[in-house]
């Protein structure tokens, strides 16, 4: 068997005759790796460019052979293992979790060498073959910084203020190098891209407000951005009425909205009413029944969610979807909270809340029915979380807590929320994720009800199937909620027609699309088509 610990040791040993000191060496090296164990594999080519990063004897010619081809036998391996973490990441195990600390320093590693080419080249300049390269060079460094970036906010991590630093300097050194927008093609199967493209994608990423998106959509913006971007131009000279953002290539921090103070040689802007436009082409070519696929969305587009997050992401850029509905204030209380659907609804059946009156319209005759129920509360004997509400609206809770399990907090999860003084008890979503290391959460809840109840779902007279529970949470018109229900995902199918049952009275009901999609639940609107 190949010994893939002693060569990794030899080849961090030696200098001179490094292993993958040169092309020759690294390709021997790299068919010797473990075909039938990708993150093995990989494993061993983030220690080579460790290694490789180290070695200062390495020629600047050579290093950039071996680094390319590394990164070339890589690529695929590294997509594979983000996919597998992906796909696991909405029932994260312990296998999943191995996989990130190699996905993550193979963007560092890559990030780092590139850029290790870059300023051995800016301290001596000489080759014009090399100097053909650094466009590419440059792209590539831009490229797996922006992955830095992209993977802390898949895991609603703050990004490190250096690698935003990085990110600016090596764009002005584009500029410098008068390379920032000459096209360039990263790999063959990829599009022309350029080095302004690869450094406005991250900064939109940010913008796109990802502490609220799930980690598959913070994945499709980010893949749409591949194209998108290349709509953006982005400028020195300060045009306030045309463009939108700005970012400070001196600072340590992403870009931001555009204010009137943002002058000075090391600012950059841009505005979105070209890639604004470039969308929303591709918008109608959705509703006129085009494939994702063929418009660059992707083969996980699936409608009407990937049309929905196209329209959240460009109203949050244009600055549609920012303004807060309702003010926040200053809150310091405590919250008792329990997660998950099935949770839920336990505690409901046992738990006492005001009552409910909900307005059904059957064949245009209105008919008032008081759901209550009854029962004591059980209220959280075991297992309960306490967050810490940091502020409070009409509409939700800025909360921070602790983490105490190995399970991360998930964009949508359903949250059952009781004061520590008082018996209210309401039903949230959770809507924005911060994590701060090591344990440290906040989050941003909105509230669907403080007045939901538990009610039965019944086939059709005739029809097969098995009776369930559902959360029925009354009209908020203050909030600007309908009534809704929250079911099991197996439960719900749109236009479906099943027989609401609470205390006594029986409806039949139609289901409407699902308006929220959680990792247990979805929640839907209804008609009530008939009574009894």
């Amino acid at each position: 068997m190949f010994d893939f610990k002693g060569l990794i040791n030899a080849l961090l040993r030696k200098t001179s005759d490094d292993p993958v000191g040169d092309l020759k060496s690294a390709t021997i090296w790299v068919q010797e790796l473990p075909q039938n164990d990708i993150h093995q594999a990989q494993q061993e080519i983030v220690k080579a460019l460790s290694g490789l990063n180290r070695n200062s004897d390495t020629s600047l010619k050579e290093r950039i052979r071996v680094l390319r081809y590394l990164d070339d036998k890589a690529s695929s391996l590294q997509e594979t293992l983000c996919r597998e973490y992906l796909a696991a990441s909405e029932d994260p195990d312990r296998t999943s979790r191995q996989l990130l600390p190699t996905i993550l320093q193979f963007w560092e590693e890559m990030g780092a060498g590139y850029e290790q080419c870059i300023r051995t080249f800016a301290k001596a300049p000489g080759s014009s073959k090399i100097r053909e390269q650094l466009p590419l060079l440059t792209a590539k460094a831009l490229h797996f910084h922006a992955m830095q970036v992209k993977w802390s906010y898949m895991r609603y991590l703050p990004v490190e203020a250096h690698v935003w630093r990085r990110l600016h300097r090596l764009y002005l050194f584009a500029e410098q190098e008068k390379i920032d927008r000459v096209p360039l093609q990263m790999n063959p199967r990829q599009e022309d891209t350029t080095c302004a493209s690869e450094y406005l994608q991250p900064m939109m990423l940010h913008l796109a407000n990802p502490g609220s998106l799930r980690p598959a959509q913070i994945e499709s913006v980010d893949l749409w951005l591949d194209s998108w971007a290349k709509s953006l131009v982005i400028e020195s000279d300060f045009r306030p009425h045309r463009q939108l953002y700005a970012v400070n290539l001196g600072d340590t921090k992403p870009a931001r909205k555009l204010r009137r103070n943002m002058l000075g040689e090391k600012y950059r802007y841009w505005g979105i009413e070209l890639m604004l436009v470039a969308v929303a082409k591709i918008v109608e070519q959705l509703k006129q029944g085009e494939l994702p696929a063929r418009l660059k969305l992707g083969e996980d587009c699936r409608l009407p969610s990937c049309l929905e997050l196209i329209e959240e992401v460009t109203g949050r850029w244009s600055g549609q979807s920012t303004t807060r509905k309702h003010a926040r204030v200053t809150a310091e209380k405590s919250l008792l909270v329990m997660q998950d659907f099935a949770n839920i609804v336990t505690h409901l059946l046992g738990g006492k809340n005001s009552g409910v009156t909900a307005t059904f319209s059957v064949e245009n005759a209105n008919t008032q029915t008081t759901l209550k129920p009854s029962g004591e509360p059980d209220l959280f004997d075991y297992g309960a979380q306490q967050w810490q509400v940091e502020n409070e609206s009409l509409s939700g809770y800025g909360v921070t807590f602790t983490r105490n399990s190995k399970d991360p907090l998930k964009i949508g999860t359903l949250v059952g929320l009781k004061a520590a003084v008082g018996k209210s008890f309401a039903i949230g979503i959770v809507r924005r994720i911060s994590n701060e290391p090591p344990r440290q959460v906040h989050a941003g809840i909105q509230t669907l009800s403080q007045t939901a109840i538990v009610v039965e779902l019944h086939p059709l007279p005739g029809e097969q199937g098995t009776p369930g529970r559902a959360i029925y949470l009354p009209e908020l018109p203050k909030l600007e909620l309908g009534r809704s229900l929250l079911l099991p995902i197996s439960t719900h199918s749109p236009a479906r027609l099943v027989q609401l049952r609470a205390q006594g009275k029986t409806y039949t009901i139609r289901l409407h699309a699902a308006v929220e999609h959680g990792p247990d639940y979805v929640q839907a609107g209804f008609d009530v088509v008939a009574k009894g």
